[in-house]
């Protein structure tokens, strides 16, 4: 496999695998109780065979992004969802923590409407369907996207 993704397959988690596909990467998706744990995490990144790039949709607060960042030797993007009331609006101040980019991690924030996404930060909010998003992902990660062709 060149990447796993893991999130709900219904939502953005499964946007992304499904670009990936078209791009020619061979994708593992999985839900975050496939990586709830240091035993089944490990397990998960032998089946996927330890893919270089390992993307995690979830949000706060980051379990399975704690739990691959102690077993994953790949490149990890986290897409930090935060629910927001409408498309635009600002996440609860007691929802807005998030990790920060580090070295093999990086965080694309995005806040969730519904079926909709829209980026919290920089330009005004408009708000992307789950294919839209998903490419507001991979280009997020452009360099660690690009390795997992």
């Amino acid at each position: 496999m060149n990447a796993l993704v893991i999130g709900p397959q219904d939502g953005l988690a499964g946007a992304v695998a499904r670009r990936l596909r078209r791009h020619g990467a061979r994708v593992l998706p999985a839900i975050a109780a496939d990586a709830a744990d240091a035993e089944r995490a490990g397990w998960l990144l032998d089946e996927a065979g330890h893919p270089g790039l390992v993307i995690v949709v979830e949000s706060a607060p980051y379990a399975t992004l704690d739990v691959l960042l102690a077993t994953a030797r790949a490149e990890i993007v986290l897409v930090a969802e935060q629910r927001t009331a409408a498309v635009g609006a600002r996440p609860a101040a007691a929802r807005a923590w998030m990790p920060r980019d580090m070295d093999g991690l990086t965080v694309v924030p995005l806040g969730r409407s519904g079926r909709r996404w829209h980026r919290l930060e920089g330009a005004r909010p408009e708000p992307m369907g789950g294919e839209r998003a998903a490419a507001l992902v991979l280009s997020a990660c452009g360099a660690a996207a690009a390795s997992s062709r």
